[in-house]
């Protein structure tokens, strides 16, 4: 069965070297433009690419501005594919494009569908505080995660479980469940998906740094699922200042402490056991793991030592 696989990000490139190992026919895999990263502004290719690079795949790699181009759409029917399995594009396929593939297009989308469509469905579950998720494998159709369901791999989250951890989790159950589904179609030559229920249908949106600012005024446990959910990225933000300048320090781990007494965001004092006690609106939180603007990322008790009579919160 002759397959093309559309995907860009981390998730996809996981997901990608796992079935470039099994026994598949990969003829050509599309994924995004490179682009300027980091203050340099190098070009870098996005990290599907740089796999594909790696391994030495033989089949044609596209980047295309736009996979709904008549020309690109011409390319892909000469490859005469059987099927599109699609993981973490970033952009959305139109009609032209899943009418191709004989069998049709797949696509891995890490929740519980119809729960969390869109862009952030991992960050949203831990910003939401859920303890279950999952990864479904779905038939895609033109509107956003909204095709039929082929297959649902169910996961639990620990209670201080990040963003970065829960990902690595959901990548691991989907390669095999995507291999059965993908030998199923084959062996079968049709694709059994079951309707999503669009009254349940929720929605999450592309999660940028500045929505990554800590509101202290907000609970206890929200602002611990908020840090989690900001782990590894873009991480959780606050501003610091010293030597008179405003600076940026991102927060990796917090505590609940539930001391209460200051305004939120009011640093309160130092514990061995907890961290640095900062107030919020029902009690108060224990910093753990920060990163000071233009340092390493540090537990606690080195920055207390290390910037504790040089640093001012700003709250």
């Amino acid at each position: 069965m002759r397959i093309i696989f559309f995907g860009t990000d981390e998730f996809a490139k996981e997901i990608l070297a796992y079935l470039f190992g099994q026994d598949l026919d990969i003829v050509a895999v599309v994924t995004r433009a490179d682009k300027p990263k980091g203050r340099s502004l190098k070009t870098e290719a996005p990290p599907v690419k740089e796999l594909c690079l790696e391994k030495g795949f033989q089949g044609p790699i596209y980047q295309p501005l736009k996979a709904s181009d008549e020309e690109f759409v011409s390319f892909l029917t000469e490859l005469s594919p059987d099927l599109f399995v699609v993981v973490s594009y970033g952009q959305i396929l139109r009609q032209n494009v899943l009418d191709i593939p004989k069998y049709g297009t797949i696509n891995v989308h890490p929740s519980l569908l119809p729960k969390y469509r869109g862009p952030s469905p991992i960050q949203s579950v831990v910003l939401a505080g859920e303890v279950k998720t999952g990864v479904t494998i779905m038939e895609m159709e033109l509107a956003m995660d909204a095709g039929g369901i082929i297959k649902v791999v169910p996961a639990d989250i620990p209670e201080e479980m990040s963003f970065g951890e829960l990902e690595i989790l959901l990548v691991d159950l989907a390669k095999d469940s995507l291999l059965k589904v993908i030998q199923e179609i084959s062996n079968n030559q049709k694709i059994s998906a079951t309707p999503q229920v669009e009254n349940l249908a929720t929605y999450t949106k592309k999660i940028h740094a500045e929505d990554s600012f800590i509101d202290w005024n907000r609970s206890i446990k929200e602002i611990c699922n908020f840090v989690r959910g900001m782990n590894p990225r873009p991480g959780a933000r606050m501003f610091v200042q010293m030597d008179g300048k405003k600076l940026l320090m991102k927060v990796f781990g917090v505590k609940s402490a539930e001391y209460c007494g200051g305004k939120p965001g009011e640093p309160l004092f130092f514990n061995k056991e907890q961290g640095l006690i900062i107030a919020c609106s029902d009690g108060s939180v224990g910093l753990q793991e920060v990163q000071l603007e233009g340092k390493k990322k540090m537990n606690i008790k080195d920055f207390i030592n290390g910037f504790s009579d040089k640093i001012n919160f700003i709250y």
